[in-house]
């Protein structure tokens, strides 16, 4: 059975997105227009924009100030907003090298250091307890590394 379909063309004002994104979980610092300090979860990056989580109140066209490693404060003008989470779209640019700072410094913050792993003791060492450590700690490197979960395999060896 054959399917007729054929293709729409877009709006002048379609999604045109080409930088690649890089997926992250970083909190930095900014500010909103009238001079007042925000907190941000940052989800992802481009070099020309970037997706971030916020208790704040802006709007379409709103202007922030977003502090980034190596390249220091960054204006971005708010493109959409959907409760917590703001697109916002860079003034400029952004360089490949705060671009992989950004990306270093997420993945320092979440990574979990090796003496902190070595620390914790399994209060409950059944199989299922034992499994979901594992599943805990797979999310953490995935999430610090910028890759899905199901990507990491976790051997373990008594």
């Amino acid at each position: 059975m054959a399917i007729l379909g054929y293709f729409l063309p877009t709006a002048d004002d379609a999604d045109r997105r080409q930088d690649e994104r890089r997926k992250l979980s970083l909190v930095a610092r900014g500010s909103h227009h009238d001079g007042s300090g925000i907190d941000v979860l940052i989800h992802n990056i481009s070099g020309t924009g970037l997706l971030f989580e916020s208790d704040i109140k802006l709007a379409k066209d709103d202007r922030i100030e977003i502090e980034l490693p190596h390249a220091g404060d960054i204006t971005a003008v708010v493109i959409w907003a959907s409760g917590r989470h703001f697109g916002c779209q860079f003034e400029g640019p952004v360089s490949s090298a705060t671009l992989s700072a950004v990306e270093l410094k997420s993945a320092t913050a979440t990574a979990t250091s090796l003496e902190e792993i070595e620390d914790q003791q399994v209060s409950d060492p059944t199989p299922e307890a034992m499994q979901a450590l594992i599943d805990r700690s797979r999310e953490d490197l995935a999430r610090a590394i910028g890759v899905s979960p199901d990507r990491i395999r976790v051997i373990v060896e008594f």
